[in-house]
């Protein structure tokens, strides 16, 4: 469990080899023999953060009077290092610099030097639309002219000043739309298709909101466009419109291809469009689409760590879904294999969402190659990130396919403790779904069945249940997870799921 009193060890754990070295190399005296740098090499080489061993070590020196202060101290220095180690390339950090620099020469009279520097500055915030450095940039205008002399000509600045990449009612409209966006993100968090009918009326007032800034598509101003684009095609993702959903997606794409460099500056937004395109898209049945955007080249500008194994993970959940739902199932255990050893390096960094979506996506894909150890170890794994309050309907999900792991293993003793265990969950929920209580129903008949006819007949009960609710959402978006009624019709065929689906897709290319 992560606490405050380890926060520096997890810190100094973090850093990179590059990072570690910046540290030494600028922040580190000539001799490297004060307190601060030996509490940082003790904790460097601790695989687990003992501070009682570290007093010990370093008594009577470091003691528990002057402990405190000294990692204070240490963690400031290493904020400081891995916050210019970061900023080295950062162009709105770049940008920032200069306008301090703007502010120092104004202060010290040197104007001619301050407005040359002010002129660059403008032209690359405006090109980069950092619109907050550029509000700070006309505020160090407006001191300029306060202190100047009566005898500098301000004719070129002030033409410069008045030049505007979009207008103030636009820029009004892009700063409401990505509040409305972040609302839109906290939403998505709640629920992705089992909406009460508190969020659904939530999720369609603001979509009249963003409705209102239709006119951004027009606009020169890139963020305005994509904070629409990504609203609209979000919330319309929300309330099934798949269709709409996906043309803004597709369109969004084609504007971040226009503008690449946005990527290395932006990624987790670009990262965020990809995670929609994996979600509209295989639901939009646009399988080669979504292959083809995951293997775009400009996707290899997302080197930074952090941003690379968030990539990583949504490109894995997006084949996955396009190798499984393809019956490309060499494919599959490829991909399966190679995520099963690169995970865990990822996990760390990734969020709880994107954790247990993993999670659940191995253990179906593990499910259906019949690796049942597997499967169940990395649904169960998943659902330890069900707790944070998150997407309940994820929650259902793993239930269910707890179950049928548990089914598949054949094991008396497993399946009724899962049975146990499920059946509470469903009853507690608030929300009942018929499809959920027949499969489970089913699969509880079935398991101590000993006549082949008898289990085929409760097969057949759950698919007719299934038929007469096939008008409901949730169940929908739920056999888009997992196909349960291919699953229970290739039981009364008595062949592997995966024969099935390979035999769907066979008679879905001739057709």
């Amino acid at each position: 469990m992560n606490t405050s009193s380890d926060f520096l060890w997890r810190l100094i754990h973090s850093l990179s080899s590059s990072e570690k070295l910046f540290f030494k190399r600028n922040y580190i005296g000539a001799t490297g023999q004060a307190l601060y740098i030996k509490l940082f090499n003790a904790i460097a080489v601790q695989k687990n953060y003992n501070e009682e061993a570290i007093l010990k070590k370093f008594t009577p020196q470091l003691n528990r009077k002057n402990i405190a202060s000294q990692k204070h101290y240490l963690l400031q220095l290493i904020s400081d290092a891995i916050v210019e180690y970061d900023s080295r390339n950062s162009i709105g950090h770049s940008i920032y610099k200069q306008m301090l620099l703007i502010r120092v020469y104004r202060k010290k009279g040197l104007l001619s030097e301050a407005h040359s520097v002010w002129k660059k500055a403008v032209a690359r915030a405006r090109q980069t639309e950092s619109y907050a450095i550029l509000n700070l940039l006309k505020a160090e205008y407006e001191k300029m002219i306060l202190s100047s002399s009566v005898h500098i000509s301000y004719a070129e600045m002030h033409s410069i000043f008045k030049g505007h990449l979009i207008t103030h009612t636009q820029y009004a409209g892009l700063i409401t739309l990505r509040d409305i966006y972040a609302e839109v993100l906290i939403l998505k968090r709640t629920a992705h298709f089992d909406l009460d009918k508190t969020l659904k009326e939530k999720t369609r007032v603001l979509l009249q909101q963003v409705d209102d800034y239709s006119s951004a598509l027009d606009t020169k101003s890139f963020w305005l466009r994509h904070y629409y684009q990504l609203s609209k095609a979000t919330l319309l993702y929300l309330l099934n419109e798949i269709p709409g959903s996906f043309q803004l997606l597709q369109q969004s794409l084609k504007d971040w291809e226009k503008n690449p460099s946005f990527i290395e500056t932006h990624g987790e937004h670009y990262i965020e469009l990809l995670y929609m395109i994996n979600y509209a898209g295989t639901l939009h049945g646009s399988y080669e689409y979504v292959e083809h955007v995951f293997n775009l080249t400009i996707n290899d500008q997302l080197q930074d760590k952090t941003q690379r194994a968030n990539f990583e993970a949504v490109k894995y959940l997006a084949l996955n879904k396009v190798y499984n739902k393809t019956a490309r199932y060499k494919d599959v255990e490829k991909l399966v294999k190679s995520m099963k050893t690169k995970y865990r390096l990822w996990e760390p960094v990734l969020n709880a969402d994107l954790n247990r979506t993993v999670s659940l996506s191995l253990g179906i894909a593990s499910f259906v190659l019949e690796q049942y150890d597997d499967a169940l170890y990395f649904t169960k794994r998943g659902a330890i990130y069900f707790k944070d309050g998150g997407r309940e309907e994820h929650s259902a999900v793993a239930q269910v396919l707890l179950l049928l792991i548990a089914y598949s293993l054949n094991n008396a003793r497993i399946f009724d403790a899962q049975y146990r265990t499920t059946y509470t969950y469903f009853y507690k929920r608030k929300k009942k779904h018929l499809f959920e209580t027949a499969l489970v129903q089913c699969l509880r008949r079935t398991f101590y069945m000993k006549d082949a006819k008898s289990k085929i007949e409760e097969y057949k009960k759950a698919l007719e249940v299934f038929v007469q609710n096939k008008e409901d959402n949730v169940q929908q978006q739920s056999f888009a997870i997992f196909n349960y009624p291919g699953w229970l019709t290739s039981k009364i065929r008595r062949i592997p799921y995966r024969q099935y689906v390979e035999q769907k897709v066979k008679e879905s290319s001739l057709a």
